[in-house]
């Protein structure tokens, strides 16, 4: 199996990052709004599409002030469209960050769980051969793949 993942990432610096990402959580924290799954599926998607009709639309409620309409608060649609706005690039950010954590992640799991199950593989065959200790291995490790054959059928009735 080829190796992509070669260099173990120092734990000084992994430390940092974690420490990083809770001073960013902490920054946050004061202008958070907790959303259950249900009501961020039920929220409009912002992306370039949204987020360009927000910043037209702004541009007219400037020019226009006498269209919006006299229920709405000017005031409350500022702060939701600056931070909108103010937060995308962040996000952006963010989203890079994320899919680089996931790949160094999916990577080096995918890499260590096919060097393991050559190592489990090793154990079986060991222990089929009475080699000391293999058997204890390979139950242990063969103790992940319990109920994950196939199902028993049915008996007719």
């Amino acid at each position: 199996m080829h190796n992509e993942h070669k260099v173990s990432i120092p734990s000084a610096v992994l430390t940092e990052i974690e420490g990083l990402f809770q001073q960013i959580l902490a920054k946050l924290e004061p202008y958070r709004t907790p959303l259950t799954a249900e009501e961020r599926r039920e929220m409009a998607i912002i992306g370039d599409k949204t987020l360009a009709f927000l910043e037209k639309g702004k541009e007219f409620t400037d020019l226009y002030p006498d269209l919006v309409p006299a229920w709405s608060d000017k005031a409350d649609f500022a702060v939701d469209f600056d931070d909108v706005h103010n937060i995308t690039p962040i996000k952006n950010l963010a989203d890079q960050v994320h899919e680089a954590i996931y790949n160094i992640q999916y990577v080096a799991g995918h890499e260590a769980y096919h060097w393991m199950l050559d190592f489990y593989h090793s154990a079986k065959q060991a222990a089929g051969r009475d080699v000391p200790n293999a058997k204890i291995v390979a139950d242990e490790l063969g103790k992940r793949f319990q109920n994950r054959g196939r199902k028993p059928s049915k008996p007719a009735e």
